[in-house]
């Protein structure tokens, strides 16, 4: 071998273990590298639980069309706003109820994490709070936002995940039914009154003294005016003062429609993400009607067709020397299809969540009761997406 041949390998050598040491840093770096998706209500109304009911899967048919994007990250965070107690019917608004079967759906779809602070946790009273947690806890499945007492409820949950430590915080504004607490035992619901500053000054604090102890802080607040796409001045400067205390992201809901997500920096320079309301997820909210013509017009603003649009929320949580940073924010938009179904011979409604993108490309002709999917279904939704680009102004991907 001449000396010219031996300096040419000795130089590929030396890129050779260039390269490796370059895989193996980026490896070290994003071996602390999470995505987090998150994603709205999930409200068992009656006539969609009825639906879901007779299914063969039962409550896993309402996930299955979407459930693929969380099987596929790292965490899912929802706001289940439903309380569970076997003993009872199923029940839609205003008191809902459904059976412990929902979670094993949520389950087997990945959803991780639950935010069960929400006007609609007291609808069957503190009893039916036990039961629901009972029920969570059962299936291993995290939850914040309410508790067997007060100290329970009040408190966020910590956890890890691939060496960043996450905390948790749940509450609402307001409940539908009073908390009446007879003693510290008494299963607890965490409210903080949006009007309260003595206790969101309380609250915050334990978000600054958390803070301290984890390296990423989500809070969920339940709150706001229902069937707004913009949130009040009120609600917008509660979330950016969670966010000053420590808050690296917050989660919103209630308003049953979206609104806005945004980067908000802080007074201390970081950069924290706010989404005002992620809408709904599973619900039997939308009464939309597909038979569009130019009488119909109204339709595509239609208050209930709004509440037939959601998104899941996705983000990249990068820890580099014990910094934080939230990165490649995006959304998946999703569209409850109001459907018609017979059982026993009667003609019932029903209820499907999609992934906007399938709907649109779907080219077989598809019937729902007497709706044209082609020529209705598809036209309110294209137009409805192009909406939600108005409104919500960061990346829309592919579920796929």
């Amino acid at each position: 071998m001449n000396i010219l041949f031996r300096i040419h390998m000795g130089k590929k050598t030396l890129y050779f273990f260039i390269f490796i040491f370059i895989l193996q840093t980026k490896q070290i770096i994003f071996s602390n590298k999470i995505t987090i998706s998150t994603i709205g209500d999930i409200m068992m109304h009656y006539d969609l639980q009825k639906y879901a009911l007779i299914q063969n899967d039962k409550y896993l048919s309402l996930f299955k069309p979407t459930n693929k994007v969380f099987l596929n990250d790292d965490l899912t965070i929802a706001n289940l706003e439903t309380p569970i107690y076997d003993d009872l019917p199923i029940y839609g608004y205003p008191m809902f109820n459904a059976k412990s079967e929902l979670l094993d759906a949520l389950k087997k779809s990945s959803i991780d994490v639950l935010s069960i602070a929400n006007n609609h946790t007291l609808d069957h009273g503190t009893e039916v709070v036990k039961t629901t947690i009972d029920e969570i806890k059962k299936r291993k499945i995290l939850y914040a936002g309410a508790g067997y007492n007060k100290e329970d409820g009040s408190k966020p949950i910590i956890f890890s995940i691939k060496g960043i430590v996450i905390a948790f915080f749940s509450a609402t504004w307001d409940s539908n039914n009073k908390q009446i607490l007879k003693n510290n035992n008494d299963p607890y619901v965490n409210i903080i009154p949006m009007n309260d500053e003595n206790i969101i000054k309380k609250f915050c604090e334990k978000i600054k003294v958390t803070k301290h102890k984890v390296d990423l802080l989500i809070v969920s607040y339940h709150s706001g005016i229902e069937y707004t796409s913009t949130p009040i001045k009120e609600k917008e400067n509660i979330l950016k003062l969670f966010a000053e205390s420590g808050a690296d992201i917050i989660l919103s809901h209630h308003p049953h429609v979206l609104q806005k997500i945004e980067y908000y920096y802080t007074k201390d320079n970081r950069k924290t993400l706010i989404a005002y309301s992620l809408g709904n997820f599973i619900s039997g909210q939308s009464r939309f009607i597909p038979v569009i013509n130019n009488k119909k017009k109204w339709v595509y603003e239609s208050t209930f067709t709004k509440t037939a649009e959601g998104i899941i929320l996705q983000f990249d949580i990068i820890k580099w020397e014990n910094k934080i940073a939230i990165t490649n924010s995006r959304i998946i938009p999703v569209f409850n299809i109001c459907i018609f179904y017979y059982n026993n011979n009667k003609k019932q409604v029903g209820y499907k969540t999609l992934f906007i993108e399938n709907i649109l490309k779907t080219n077989q002709k598809i019937i729902y009761g007497y709706y044209d999917f082609e020529n209705s279904v598809k036209k309110l939704v294209s137009y409805r997406l192009n909406e939600i680009k108005k409104l919500i102004k960061i990346p829309i991907i592919s579920p796929y």
